[in-house]
């Protein structure tokens, strides 16, 4: 349940946006200048700059969009699946189709996972079948492009089916395990050490090349510290379907929490609730007990001390739009955790109609994910 990614929005395709990372532009730019000045006149010498140029954006781009083709092979079989993708965002390490939850089933998500490799194979045979016409047609450069695409999408099919997640191999290894297992958690957590692993080498060849002045070793670290950080968080997503199936928030909050009076002034709010309870935000209710917003310590920063004796609880957290940090009691815990994670906020009030009936944290959802996962694995 990662936060969602910022990037440039290019479009919309199959109600899925797509988004470049700023970092794409980084390692687009290395990929067109290692084509342009070192790859193509090595294989095709005798011409322009400008030509090497215009074949190293050329092959730049269409490999980007390959690997978008990829993702998208993944994400139009997961919406088949019934599982909805709401983007995907090309990284300066490829794309990410950022799939909203875990697949229902093994069989889910085995088809999900070979989709990607899939259409990478497809792009092989027609890059290569494209060279080869262009080749017979005596059109080098067009021929190698093709080529070239060709032998890194065959790459890209051959690294991603190592058996570590995320990676394709990684979910495949995964499905079958589940299948055998009835075990997600304990099938994600195998293949997610392997997919550990595989970062700690990955690192380990970027330090290599480093001290032998090779452009790659900064990318070749990159791609190992996300490898590891997605593997990581691939097994916590799997903790997060298991253990909050079915649970609702009414089952994980806290009830009965501090309220302020929507009424008190904030001077009196800040003397007798916020230095005498020690958090950094409560509820504003009216006396009925009907929810009026969140109020958090950062909105008595941006109100004058001189204002404070005359403004209300209710009144400032009106101005603030604060009433939208609330979700129902009958709220699934894990929606409930991708908006404390979404909105980078630490927690949300509870309500039961329009009352009040308590508040949910991030640390009540992992708390109540550590007791049941270590009572799960001591029995």
């Amino acid at each position: 349940m990662s936060r969602p990614r910022r990037g440039l929005f290019i479009g919309r395709l199959f109600g899925i946006r797509f988004y470049l990372d700023y970092s794409w532009f980084v390692i687009a730019a290395i990929v067109t200048y290692t084509l342009a000045s070192k790859f193509f006149p090595v294989v095709l010498p005798n011409e322009s700059h400008a030509v090497y140029l215009a074949m190293g954006v050329f092959a730049a781009l269409l490999f980007f969009a390959s690997i978008l083709l990829h993702e998208l092979g993944h994400s139009i079989i997961s919406q088949r699946c019934g599982i909805p993708v709401p983007r995907i965002t090309l990284l300066f390490i490829g794309g990410i189709a950022e799939i909203s939850r875990e697949p229902d089933d093994p069989k889910s998500e085995l088809k999900i996972a070979i989709a990607g490799p899939a259409v990478s194979a497809v792009l092989v045979v027609i890059y290569e079948l494209l060279a080869i016409a262009f080749g017979a047609a005596h059109i080098r450069p067009a021929a190698l492009i093709f080529s070239w695409l060709a032998s890194v999408n065959l790459a890209l099919i051959i690294f991603n089916a190592i058996p570590g997640y995320p990676l394709d191999g990684g979910r495949v290894l995964r499905a079958l395990l589940w299948a055998r297992s009835g075990n997600l958690r304990r099938a994600t957590f195998i293949t997610s050490r392997i997919g550990v692993g595989m970062s700690w080498v990955l690192m380990l060849l970027g330090v290599v090349a480093l001290f032998n002045r090779e452009w790659n070793a900064f990318v070749l670290f990159l791609i190992g510290i996300f490898l590891k950080s997605a593997a990581e968080s691939g097994y916590m997503q799997a903790i997060y379907h298991e253990v909050l199936a079915g649970i609702r928030v009414r089952d994980v909050m806290t009830p009965n929490p501090i309220s302020i009076p929507s009424h008190m002034p904030v001077n009196l709010v800040v003397d007798e609730i916020f230095l005498t309870n020690h958090h950094t935000a409560f509820p504003v209710c009216d006396d009925d007990g009907s929810f009026r917003g969140l109020l958090r310590i950062e909105h008595l920063k941006d109100l004058p001390r001189e204002k404070w004796p005359f403004t209300s609880a209710g009144d400032l957290v009106a101005e603030r739009g604060a009433a939208a940090l609330s979700t129902a009691a009958d709220e699934s815990a894990a929606r409930a955790m991708r908006r404390l994670l979404a909105t980078d906020q630490g927690r949300l009030a509870v309500l039961d109609g329009e009352k009040l009936a308590g508040i949910i944290t991030r640390h009540d959802i992992l708390q109540f994910i550590k007791i049941h996962t270590e009572l799960e694995d001591a029995q």
